[in-house]
């Protein structure tokens, strides 16, 4: 308990972010996501073989579980199974197909994250040096916060999958197969998601810090009273021409520009991978619960369900990449208005020169992208529509929902009741022959 505490005192109470961000790293490499070190006196990168090795069992294993999977699905399951069975079945197999390129992916990109986290240790050096040093304290606590509700969560879901398929399947290979193959999907995944959000926020960081930089050094002081008005005349002609500072901040955007570039090159595939994968996962998991709650048959619903929230916490987080890439630009484009803010009308040669840094700035494409798309809040609305679209369609045509059949075909009985009153009225029209 004493050393939980103490572990705890000192993430909450020492400010120096990369602490956290190693912690986050010595797990990738123990789980095998990363096996490229940086040795700490030196900085030259090096193979971790203990680490090599860990990513070569664990891919390892993932092939060997999703093969044997298929065949024990195929052996060991149950000649009665609907298709919410086969569904099920087919989706967990998707996933360790997922987990699979995720985790070569992963490991490809081992050398351009220790160039990320060097850009931003530079950007982070010269702000100290120009006395405007970035808050690493508040990065942390964010970082700490997401890190607890991400292992809350992922306990929470692990623990209901273990659930639902031990209530679930009868036979114990497949119990076995299917818990460790959705473990060991959980944390490719996991270790994944982790990289991105944290690179992403400390990016969109520097990129706010960077602009406040600006506009606290070159852009006038706005009095908050109109007894102050006169201070802005003077504090305008007190800053406004140190070009030695302007190219200083125009280094320090180039720097977070290649690291940007690099966050591109390195997590394109992953985040290809998670649009393809977050339109017919949740889809198909959303349209499986609905079938399990409107069907007599529930024994698949423990697993449905838990697959389903799972889907739909896996979008939420691939939109939270969103809101970071987004915010990455919505900073620069509030950068750009800044240079445009400046004036100085003793200086145009300067003003010129801040203007071109604008334009040269506004020609960069700085948010990530997936190919020729944005990965912005037009690309998730568009996903969400999809999604509900596909789902309305797949409830709309389900032959086999409850409805069809607990009510009798209307054709049939309008068929019948037409036949018993011809019947009636010929029995009718004899008697009065008759009489």
């Amino acid at each position: 308990m004493c050393s939980l505490r103490g572990v705890w005192k000192f993430v909450t109470s020492h400010e120096n972010l990369y602490d956290v961000v190693n912690m986050h790293l010595i797990a990738l490499k123990i789980c095998g996501d990363l096996f490229v070190s940086r040795n700490q006196r030196t900085g030259q990168l090096y193979v971790c073989w203990k680490s090599f090795a860990s990513f070569i069992a664990q891919l390892i294993c993932l092939i060997l579980l999703v093969v044997g999977g298929y065949f024990a699905q195929q052996s060991h399951g149950m000649a009665d199974a609907t298709y919410l069975h086969h569904g099920t079945s087919i989706l967990i197999r998707l996933s360790g197909v997922f987990a699979i390129v995720t985790s070569i992916s992963n490991a490809i990109v081992g050398k351009r994250i220790w160039a990320i986290l060097d850009c931003c240790d530079r950007f982070d050096k010269r702000m100290k040096m120009l006395n405007a040093p970035v808050d690493h304290r508040t990065q942390k606590l964010v970082i700490v916060g997401w890190t607890l509700l991400c292992s809350v969560g992922v306990t929470g879901f692990v623990l209901g999958f273990v659930f639902a398929i031990l209530t679930n399947y009868a036979n114990t290979l497949m119990q076995i197969v299917t818990i460790i193959q959705i473990i060991m999907f959980v944390m490719v995944i996991v270790s994944m998601m982790c990289q991105i959000v944290i690179v992403l926020y400390m990016a969109s960081y520097r990129f706010y810090h960077l602009r406040r930089f600006y506009e606290v050094n070159f852009l006038p002081w706005k009095p908050a009273s109109i007894m102050l008005s006169e201070l802005a005349n003077v504090n305008q002609f007190r800053r406004l021409s140190n070009s030695s500072l302007l190219s200083t901040v125009m280094d320090l955007y180039d720097l977070l520009r290649e690291a940007m570039r690099l966050m591109h090159k390195a997590y394109s595939v992953q985040l290809l991978s998670m649009t393809v994968s977050n339109i017919p996962s949740p889809t198909l998991a959303l349209f499986g619960m609905y079938r399990s709650f409107v069907t007599s048959n529930y024994d698949m619903q423990n697993l449905i369900n838990t697959m389903a929230v799972s889907s739909l916490m896996y979008l939420m987080t691939y939109f939270l990449l969103i809101f970071l890439s987004t915010s990455i630009k919505y900073e620069t484009q509030r950068l750009i208005e800044s240079f445009h803010h400046f004036t100085n009308l003793n200086n145009v040669a300067f003003e010129n020169m801040v203007k071109i840094s604008a334009d040269q700035i506004n020609s960069d494409n700085i948010a990530l992208h997936i190919g020729p798309t944005e990965l912005n809040w037009k690309l998730a609305f568009s996903m969400l529509g999809t999604i509900i679209s596909y789902l309305i369609i797949l409830i709309q045509f389900d032959r086999t929902s409850v409805g069809t059949n607990s009510f009798p075909d209307v054709e049939n009985v309008a068929w019948w009741s037409s036949n018993d009153t011809h019947a009636h009225m010929q029995t009718q029209l004899s008697i009065v022959s008759k009489l």
